[in-house]
């Protein structure tokens, strides 16, 4: 929601998510390193087995999404 029109286009600025975990992205609640593996919210933490989330949870990078998640774990994950 924040991106203009040339990041929203951008290939790089997104990736597939299980529902759940897309939003718990969405809110903050998880982001990613620049590795690929998640990292999760303190606000949270408890709740990992509910919320079907793993340590090993990873996705795999672009350089270019690299970039969109300093943004994320900057500006948006809690």
């Amino acid at each position: 929601k924040e991106s203009n029109d040339s990041e929203r286009l951008d290939i790089d600025n997104g990736f597939i998510l299980c529902p759940n975990h897309d939003k718990l992205f969405d809110k903050g609640f998880i982001t990613f390193k620049k590795s690929g593996v998640v990292i999760v919210s303190d606000k949270i933490i408890r709740d990992l087995p509910k919320l079907n989330i793993a340590d090993r949870l990873a996705c795999e990078l672009t350089y270019g999404n690299m970039e969109y998640l300093e943004w994320h774990r900057d500006e948006v994950f809690g």
